[in-house]
C-alpha cells in the first residue's frame, strides 16, 4: 500500500513538472519573429534574399516603434504604424501584384492568428482560467 501511494505521488510530481515545463516556453525574440514572418511571407511572394531581409527589418522596425510609442492597446497608433510598415514593403517588393499578395497573405495570418488566440482562451477557460497564451503578432497586419 505504501509503495503504491509513494508511486502515485511520484507520477504526479512528474506530470506537474512536465507541466510547468510546458506552460514556460520560451519567449521569441522580435528578430525571431520578423524571420519567422518575412519566411511565411517568402514562401507566397517571390523576393530576393535582400527582400526578405529588408521585409524582415520593416517588421523589427514595426516592433521597436510599437514599444517607443507605447503603442499597444493605442489603435490610431497602431493603425499609422502599421500603414507606415506596409509603405516600406510596398517599397521594397517594387510590385502591385507582389504588394497585393502581400496584403492577403497579412490578412490570412491575421485570421489565424485569431484563431489561434480564441482556441487558447477556450483551452485555458477550459483548464480554470490558466493564464500564459502566446502574444500575438504585433500590428496585427
Amino acid at each position: 500500500m505504501k509503495k503504491n501511494l509513494l508511486l502515485l505521488l511520484f507520477l504526479f510530481g512528474v506530470c506537474m513538472l512536465s507541466n510547468a515545463q510546458e506552460s514556460g516556453k520560451k519567449e521569441v525574440s522580435p528578430e525571431e519573429r520578423a524571420r519567422d514572418i518575412a519566411d511565411h511571407l517568402a514562401k507566397k511572394i517571390p523576393m530576393t534574399k535582400g527582400q526578405k531581409d529588408s521585409v524582415a527589418g520593416a517588421f523589427i522596425q514595426l516592433m521597436d516603434d510599437i514599444q517607443k510609442y507605447n503603442a499597444e492597446g493605442n489603435q490610431k497608433i497602431l493603425d499609422l504604424l502599421v500603414k507606415n510598415r506596409d509603405e516600406k514593403i510596398k517599397k521594397i517588393l517594387h510590385d502591385d501584384s507582389k504588394f497585393d499578395q502581400y496584403l492577403l497573405t497579412m490578412d490570412e495570418m491575421k485570421k489565424e492568428m485569431q484563431q489561434n488566440q480564441s482556441r487558447q482562451q477556450y483551452q485555458q477557460h477550459q483548464h480554470g482560467g490558466q493564464k500564459g497564451g502566446m502574444p500575438g503578432m504585433p500590428g496585427g497586419g
